[in-house]
């Protein structure tokens, strides 16, 4: 008896003590604080300096969609003036070796600048790229007062997140999210999008979207570079306030919570989880994806271009409760084809895909009704994107 009862008792010490570890972890990868700390606050207080502050649309523009969540920016305020700046270093290497991907996510910072600027009575007027001799000058934005225009996409800006969860497959999208989509790019001649709605034209684009990401990962260097972004701890997210976070996978909760409880993944498992995803959830339950494009998509002021039209949609999604997702697998492995000077498999696919040569393909991405809200991504603070 006097054993059975040890037994019983060093069991339920086990039990207690596996508990509290498992609380440990729990506390220690954040379980409990999605979406909290320094790492978080850019979201609950991008519109709390004084009204008519400069410093406001620059709160605004770092909540801006972005590769990898990089933050591939920089701002210099003056009176009435802002400068964006590219900061060159925060890059994805070999993923995006001619730097589209950062030149579309500047043009979405710009876009977010510009929208917030209408909304706080702003009248502001932007220039492309105004030093010749500076490539890294985005653009300079020269502002004046004018009155408050809020609108539905600016009070979009804190809610707009990267949905890359499941969405909806039993639910089509109407004709007339297309064409009001489109619609938001009308002064911006020099891009436009293409749609992929029907059954057929998802699994051919999809099925070369997986392709691509076998590809990525099959790279040594593409995976390195990729895997280098995310953020495997809560105490690295709170430090770094950057890159990709589990919080940001818009998986349902209880996986959310078992990937953060669990330990870190290897580089083979994290690509064969990611490449799984993207088959599995990212095309798979895809209500549509589009294809933004440019007449040039080497010309880094038509990516800009991209960049704002692709935050405006996203802006616009989120109002009306829809989800989007970038996948870039297809013009990831594109340029590295072409900065290795290979045989251009995925650029050849991406001409065809296009199917008008007076356009090239910029970004491809989905767009559906989500099953699961996405959480913030992480954001540096002011301080450290500000420029003098």
């Amino acid at each position: 008896m006097s054993t059975r009862r040890t037994a019983l008792r060093l069991g339920t010490g086990a039990l207690v003590a596996g508990a509290a570890a498992l609380t440990w972890r729990a506390w220690d990868q954040g379980v409990f604080s999605a979406g909290q700390g320094p790492a978080f606050e850019a979201w609950n207080t991008w519109n709390a300096d004084a009204p008519g502050s400069e410093l406001q649309l620059v709160h605004a523009a770092i909540l801006a969609a972005n590769p990898h969540n990089t933050q591939p920016w920089r701002f210099r305020v003056g009176a009435r003036r802002i400068d964006v700046f590219a900061d060159p270093a925060r890059n994805i290497g070999t993923i995006d070796p001619f730097r589209r991907e950062m030149h579309v996510g500047l043009g979405c910072a710009l876009e977010n600048l510009l929208q917030a600027a209408g909304a706080f009575g702003f009248a502001a007027r932007p220039g492309l790229f105004p030093q010749a001799a500076d490539p890294t000058q985005i653009a300079t934005i020269e502002l004046e007062a004018g009155p408050r225009l809020p609108s539905s996409l600016s009070a979009a800006i804190p809610r707009r997140h990267t949905n890359r969860g499941n969405y909806e497959t039993g639910r089509t999208l109407p004709a007339s999210i297309f064409t009001s989509l489109e619609a938001l790019g009308s002064d911006l001649p020099r891009i436009s999008v293409r749609w992929f709605a029907s059954t057929q034209e998802k699994a051919m684009l999809g099925t070369h979207i997986v392709e691509a990401a076998r590809a990525i990962v099959a790279d040594r260097e593409q995976s390195r570079d990729s895997g280098a972004w995310f953020r495997n701890s809560w105490h690295e997210i709170q430090q770094k306030r950057d890159g990709l976070t589990i919080d940001a996978q818009a998986l349902p909760t209880w996986l959310r919570v078992a990937a953060k409880i669990g330990p870190a993944v290897g580089t083979e498992q994290a690509d064969r989880i990611w490449l799984e995803n993207t088959r599995d959830v990212h095309v798979a339950t895809a209500a549509a994806f589009g294809l933004l494009l440019a007449r040039d998509a080497n010309d880094n002021s038509q990516r800009v271009d991209g960049g704002r039209l692709w935050q405006r949609m996203h802006l616009w999604a989120t109002s009306e409760g829809l989800a989007m997702h970038p996948l870039n697998q297809l013009p990831e492995r594109a340029d590295r084809e072409r900065s290795q000077g290979i045989a251009p498999k995925f650029g050849t696919v991406l001409v065809q895909v296009v199917g008008n040569s007076s356009w090239q393909a910029l970004m491809p991405f989905r767009l559906g009704y989500p099953t699961v809200a996405a959480l913030a991504s992480p954001r540096r603070a002011l301080s450290e994107v500000l420029v003098t």
